[in-house]
């Protein structure tokens, strides 16, 4: 049994490891302006705040089991130089807490209104890369009112939208995980488990839920996503008004790969042509 188990996460490790964070190159960060750990009811969530200190708010969401500073190397130091820029570590990541329950988009968009309400901003805009714009459209579909515009990159609306491949890839990881985690009874085992989950099992919304977002919306994905391009595209089809940037030669997270020629410029021409708070 052992050694079966042994061969299911060395297997799972081996087809599914792929980094969480994508960085471009090393290049000048902006000046943290603010740190701390907000108190959200059940657990502690880091946050960081950089850029132009009344400018507009933009809030960064990262991928799954990134944490506040996975921006640092791609589009954080362009977009602190014009907003108000707020990063966030989700539950379980950085040093955040995990929270008492399994993970969850919903747990995690209350959070953000926790951590909106502690900043006294009433309205952002957000850009969430892969299960970031998942929360994004999550806590926009819940929040309406807190949101002012919303990009996501690479996101899907339920786990249907992922390639099968890689689909296949997620669940064979979760599972090596999942065991794992069941004879350990570690934490960062459990912890690491329940990242992946969210991927299994999560986002649940529906297309008829997209019809509801009413703020101006981007939705970026690569040519080679690991996002179905037919699920890209009717993701943009329910909202309406939402625009589409596909990104030739990209993939998911190569896509950062053109940080600088493509999504900088495609995030800052979008945000300039919306309203201002």
């Amino acid at each position: 049994m052992k050694k079966f188990v042994s061969i299911m996460l060395a297997f799972a490790i081996i087809i599914c490891c792929v980094p969480i964070c994508y960085a471009e190159t090393a290049v000048p960060m902006p000046e943290l302006k603010e740190y701390g750990l907000i108190d959200c009811g059940d657990v502690n969530i880091e946050y960081g705040i950089y850029g132009v200190e009344n400018g507009q708010p933009l809030l960064l969401l990262p991928p799954n089991g990134g944490d506040m500073h996975c921006f640092d190397d791609s589009i954080l130091p362009e977009m602190a130089k014009h907003y108000k820029v707020i990063t966030v570590s989700p539950r379980g990541t950085g040093k955040s807490d995990r929270g008492n329950e399994r993970l969850n988009f919903e747990d995690m968009a209350e959070d953000l209104t926790k951590i909106l309400d502690y900043l006294k901003i009433q309205k952002t805009n957000i850009f969430g890369f892969s299960d970031g714009g998942n929360l994004g459209m999550v806590f926009t579909v819940n929040y309406p009112e807190r949101v002012n515009s919303l990009v996501v990159m690479g996101s899907n609306i339920n786990p249907l939208g992922t390639k099968t491949f890689d689909q296949i890839s997620i669940i064979w990881k979760y599972l090596g995980l999942a065991i794992k985690a069941f004879f350990t009874q570690d934490y960062a085992d459990i912890v690491r488990r329940d990242i992946q989950g969210l991927m299994v099992y999560q986002p649940n919304l529906t297309f008829k839920d997209l019809n509801e977002i009413k703020v101006p919306v981007l939705n970026i994905y690569g040519e080679h996503d690991m996002i179905k391009r037919i699920h890209s595209k009717r993701i943009t089809k329910a909202i309406d008004g939402a625009q589409e940037l596909m990104i030739v030669d990209g993939g998911h997270g190569s896509c950062f790969e053109q940080t600088d020629t493509v999504i900088n410029p495609a995030l800052l021409e979008f945000y300039s042509n919306v309203p201002i708070i």
